[in-house]
Order: structure tokens, then sequence, then C-alpha cells
């Protein structure tokens, strides 16, 4: 047998092969590595801006206690429109939502109440938001769009006896005083012994049951 030869037929087909080939794995080999950077250059962005994140919202929480209201509106807003997919952002619109209500405008914080739940990442910002929202609507006389957001509740988990008292405020608004009796009493069975509304609650109850009325 002539190695040389076979030798020499290897390499030729070898030559070949690459000749067919080489290009495919060039590209898929570039590609790989494309996708590697590409992927920690996206990483290292997020973490970039959920720290920016974090640090505006951090400025934001220290002028509220200093009262600076200007300067929580003016990075609450920097957060909603440049950091929409961060928590902390549905915290933003939740303090704007809070201000609103302090400065008599029902409107801008039904529409900061209705962006943070859409916006929402957690259940628990959800249900803040939710509940916020279900007083400025009823608050506003929006009966019928409370009423949508509570019946839009699907998991009220610790929230259930707030839930429930909210339907007894609405009940209350609308005029059905029976309605309200029984969601404030559910509202009072779930009550946890530290809810800080424990005792306004129960006079909302004996209002309307009378205040020999068992409550727990």
């Amino acid at each position: 047998m002539d190695v040389h030869a076979s030798e020499k037929e290897q390499i030729e087909n070898l030559k070949k092969w690459w000749k067919e080939n080489g290009s495919s794995l060039i590209t898929g080999a570039l590609l790989g590595l494309s996708l590697l950077f590409g992927g920690k250059t996206w990483m290292n962005w997020k973490e970039s801006q959920a720290q920016n994140a974090s640090n505006i919202y951090a400025q934001m929480e220290a002028a509220l206690k200093r009262n600076e209201l200007e300067t929580v509106r003016s990075q609450a807003n920097e957060l909603i429109g440049n950091y929409t997919g961060s928590g902390y952002a549905t915290l933003a619109a939740l303090t704007l939502g809070k201000l609103a209500m302090q400065d008599k405008e029902p409107e801008a914080a039904r529409a900061q109440l209705e962006w943070a739940l859409e916006h929402a990442r957690s259940a628990q910002l959800g249900n803040i938001a939710r509940t916020r929202l279900i007083r400025v609507l009823i608050d506003s006389a929006a009966y019928d769009a409370a009423d949508a957001q509570l019946k839009a509740v699907v998991d009220p988990g610790e929230y259930r006896y707030i839930y429930a008292e909210l339907r007894g405020d609405l009940a209350w608004a609308r005029g059905d005083e029976q309605a309200a009796a029984a969601a404030y009493r559910e509202a009072l069975d779930g009550l946890p012994p530290q809810a800080p509304n424990g005792a306004y609650l129960r006079v909302k109850y004996e209002n309307l049951a009378g205040t020999d009325s068992e409550a727990p």
C-alpha cells in the first residue's frame, strides 16, 4: 500500500470538505461568540439599569422625607419614563398617586394607580395599586369602575380582608346597608390582630349592624 498516496488523498479530501463546510463553521463560531459576548453585554446593561433605578428611587425617598415634593415628582417621572420595566417605576407611580390624592386631584391619582396596576411585577404591588385605586374610584363616585376592579381580583391573599372592607365601602356608598354590613363582618372575621384599621372597621360595622352585634 502506498502510504504517502493514502495521506495525500486524505489531505485532498480534507481540503475539499473544508472548502465546502469551512465557511459555515466559521460563521457558526462567530455567531456563538457574538451571542456569548452580546449576552454578557446585555446582562451588564440590565444590571446597570437596575442599579440606576435603585439609586434614583433612594433619592426620591430621601426627598420625600424632606418634603421636597417637586424633586419627588421629577425623580418619580424619570423612573416611570426611563425605567418602566423596573419595580421601582411601579413604586414611583404609587407615590405620585398618593401625592395626587393629597392635592385633591382624584383623576391624576386614578391615572397613576391604573398605570401602577398595569405594570406591577408582583402580586403584592398589584394588590396595593388595586386597593388604592378602588378607594379613589369610590371617593369619586365611579362605582361601576370600582365594582369592576373588585370583580377582577383573582388571588387576594393577605389582602382578602381589605377587599372585603372595600366591598362594604362600595355597598354603603350605593346605599345597600345590608350588603355593607355583611362585607364589614367578613372583613372583621379575617382581620389580622395587628391591623391598624381594626377600630375604624369595627365602628363602620357597628354603625350598620348595631352596637349589640357580635364582633371579634
